[in-house]
């Protein structure tokens, strides 16, 4: 079974993937997608740490993946939309949320913030609405 090609292949695509899920602003970028954050500027406003440069790096790279796709909207507003491949992606970032978040939240007192928190991350990721 290790010299299994099919597996092989498999396996090189789980590493790719989390190749690019691991870049810094990555994961950002596409939870963004989910939730509403289609221009450049939102992306800017939301992480006021993520310079321009980077994030333009950055959509480039998914651009190139397969994951976002650039659409002009007028002649001069671009969006930036996830593309089915992308949208793929839901699952695995949802449980990667909610992995970090039972982490962040195994010490607290209150449920509260992590019901919260959870919810946001089931009308967001689950269902693509924010």
């Amino acid at each position: 079974m290790g010299n299994d090609p099919y597996l092989n292949k498999i396996y090189q695509t789980i590493d790719d993937t989390f190749g690019y899920l691991r870049k810094k602003w990555n994961i950002q970028i596409i939870k963004g997608l989910f939730c509403d954050c289609k221009h450049f500027k939102d992306f800017l406003e939301q992480h006021p740490t993520l310079s321009s440069k980077v994030l333009a790096e950055r959509l480039k790279e998914l651009e190139e993946e397969g994951i976002i796709e650039k659409k002009s909207v007028n002649s001069t507003q671009t969006e930036y939309c996830l593309t089915e491949k992308g949208l793929r992606l839901n699952k695995i970032i949802y449980e990667m949320f909610d992995f970090a978040l039972d982490e962040v939240m195994k010490d607290e007192k209150s449920s509260k913030q992590k019901a919260e928190s959870r919810e946001y991350l089931n009308k967001c990721l689950l269902t693509g609405k924010s």
